[in-house]
């Protein structure tokens, strides 16, 4: 049975913070990852896992997304994952337990935009879209056959590109 991959970008962050790790979601940010949300419960998937970034907007886009999908569901917050080129993303993924069906990774531009081109370089329609970039709150999502462990450039078939949807 195949599994889904969920990337996400962080949703909308403020300009204000003394360190960029520190930077909050605006009200407009935390809005759009409660829509995820509740899109991800209407129409799928729902991820049994998530892998995030430590920084706050990514902390703070789970807690809004999780909201939104009305779910418990376990997270990860991995230091590594913040700046993480789309090599280091992979990492990540390869370390996942084979056990999870379904994954969400939560993080940041360029390296998301650039996981996403990897994954879907076997497919041309796939790039096309993908080419668009992760901007805020955009999710993709995949379908993985094999092992996380396995997962490698071309190896997974895009099912959907979103941005966040209107309110």
């Amino acid at each position: 049975m195949p599994r889904t991959l969920i990337l996400m970008r962080h949703a909308r962050q403020s300009e204000l913070a003394v360190r960029d790790h520190d930077r909050p979601l605006t009200n407009e940010g935390r809005k759009d990852a409660f829509r995820v949300g509740e899109r991800l419960a209407e129409i799928g998937p729902i991820p049994g896992h998530v892998l995030s970034s430590t920084a706050l907007r990514c902390r703070q886009t789970w807690d809004a997304v999780a909201t939104g999908l009305a779910a418990s569901i376990e997270a990860d917050f991995v230091s590594s994952l913040y700046s993480a080129s789309s090599r280091d993303l992979l990492d990540a993924l390869h370390e996942v337990e084979e056990s999870a069906e379904s994954l969400l990774i939560l993080a940041h531009n360029p390296g998301m935009s650039m996981l996403g081109l990897e994954l879907a370089a076997a497919r041309e329609s796939d790039l096309d879209l993908l080419r668009a970039g992760f901007t805020p709150a955009t999710t993709a999502c995949f379908e993985v056959d094999g092992t996380w462990s396995g997962l490698c450039s071309g190896s997974a078939r895009l099912i959907r590109f979103e941005p966040p949807p209107e309110a």
